[in-house]
């Protein structure tokens, strides 16, 4: 089994499972292509949002950072 880096950012990694070969795998726990794209989609839609989220966060700090805070009289 081998494991492939995917860099999704310069600075991190992710780390990617191996699918088995189907016949390793019982029959119960095989998934038909359907319920892989599905899943996946899910995966994507997950992503974007904690992407959109992260860029959203990371907006408002470099907004925060212009703003001077008042001073004590």
């Amino acid at each position: 089994m081998t494991q492939t880096m995917i860099p999704h950012h310069p600075q991190e990694a992710a780390e990617q499972l191996p699918l088995l070969p189907a016949d390793d795998v019982p029959v119960q726990l095989r998934l038909s292509q359907r319920t892989r794209r599905i899943g996946l989609a899910g995966v994507a839609r997950a992503r974007a949002i904690l992407a959109d989220q992260a860029a959203r966060r990371r907006q408002a700090s470099e907004e925060a950072a212009h703003i001077t805070p008042p001073r004590a009289a």
